[in-house]
C-alpha cells in the first residue's frame, strides 16, 4: 500500500460525519461542468481509522490530459481507488459521474468495461505470465477490446518480448505492459497511478511520450495522479492540486510553472 492510502485521524467514527467547509478552496470553475467526461462532485471517503477526502471536486471534459498533483498521503490513490469502486476505502458522501452515469455501487469490472482504464500504481502484472498472456487475459475480459496486435504495435519494446514472463522484465517495461492492458480494453478514459514512479529518467521521458501518444493519437482522456510536478508539466496542460484530502488548486502548466510559491505550499519543491 502506497503512503498515499495510508489513512489518517485516530479511528474515531465520528470522522465520517464528513467537512462542513467547502473542499475545494480553489473555486474551481470547472467543477461543476454538466458535460465532463468524468465529474467527481464533493466526494468523501476514507478507512476505519479516518477520513482522508473531504469534499473533492474534479471535472474531466473528453480528450483532456489531466494531472492529480499531491504530496504523499495527500489522499490521490484514495481518489482513484474510489473512482474505480475498489473495496476500500469507503465512500460515504458525494457523486462519481462517467459519460452520464453514476459509478457508485459498482463493481470494478463493471466500472473497467463502461470504457475507464485503471493503471493501478504497482502495476499488477501477472509474474509467470508473457507479455502477451498479460494483454490477452485483459482482452479477454473486455467488452470491446483492441487486438493484440493493435496493442503492441504501439509499444515496440513489448512486441520484441512478447514471450518473456513479466518477471524477468524490467521495471520500465512493467510500467509499459501495464498500461499496454489497459490500453486493451478500448477505454474511453484512462486513469493511472504515479505512472512514472521509481523509473529512471530516459524510461520516463518513453512513458510520457506513451501517455501523450495515447491522449493524442489515439484520443483517450487521461487523468493521472503524480508527485513530481516536473513529469506532471512536461505531459498534461491542466492539473489539479490536492493536499489533505481537499483540491486547492486548478492551474495550468505555465502557471504551476512560474508559480514557484504554489509548488513549494503543495509539493515541496
Amino acid at each position: 500500500m502506497s503512503a498515499d492510502d495510508a489513512p489518517g485521524g485516530d479511528g474515531n467514527d465520528e470522522a465520517f460525519e464528513g467537512d462542513d467547509t467547502d473542499g475545494n478552496r480553489s473555486g474551481d470553475a470547472n467543477a461543476d461542468d454538466r458535460d465532463a467526461l468524468l465529474r467527481v462532485s464533493r466526494l468523501e471517503a476514507g478507512y476505519e481509522t479516518g477520513q482522508v477526502l473531504f469534499g473533492v471536486d474534479l471535472a474531466i471534459s473528453r480528450g483532456e490530459l489531466v494531472s492529480l498533483l499531491g504530496r504523499n498521503g495527500a489522499g490521490k490513490s484514495t481518489t482513484f481507488r474510489a473512482i474505480m469502486g475498489a473495496a476500500v476505502p469507503r465512500v460515504f458522501g458525494g457523486e462519481i459521474d462517467f459519460a452520464g452515469t453514476s459509478l457508485l455501487g459498482r463493481r470494478p469490472d463493471e466500472i473497467a468495461r463502461s470504457g475507464l482504464g485503471f493503471v493501478p500504481e504497482d502495476r499488477r502484472c501477472f509474474p509467470r505470465l508473457t507479455v502477451a498472456e498479460n494483454v490477452r487475459l485483459a482482452i479477454n475480459h473486455a467488452a470491446n477490446p483492441l487486438s493484440l496486435d493493435a496493442v503492441l504495435s504501439l509499444f515496440p519494446e513489448l512486441a520484441n518480448m512478447r514471450g518473456k514472463e513479466a518477471r524477468n522484465t524490467s521495471g520500465g517495461e512493467q510500467q509499459m505492459l501495464a498500461i499496454a492492458r489497459a490500453l486493451a480494453t478500448n477505454p474511453e478514459m484512462m486513469l493511472l497511478d504515479e505512472p512514472f514512479e521509481g523509473l529512471a529518467p530516459y524510461v520516463v521521458r518513453r512513458i510520457e511520450d506513451i501517455v501523450r501518444e495515447i491522449n493524442n493519437e489515439r484520443n483517450i482522456t487521461v487523468l493521472f495522479v503524480e508527485q513530481n510536478a516536473v513529469a506532471a508539466m512536461a505531459v498534461a496542460d491542466r492539473h489539479y492540486v490536492l493536499d489533505e484530502g481537499r483540491i486547492v488548486e486548478t492551474v495550468s502548466t505555465e502557471r504551476l510553472r512560474e508559480d514557484a510559491d504554489l509548488r513549494q505550499r503543495y509539493l515541496g519543491v
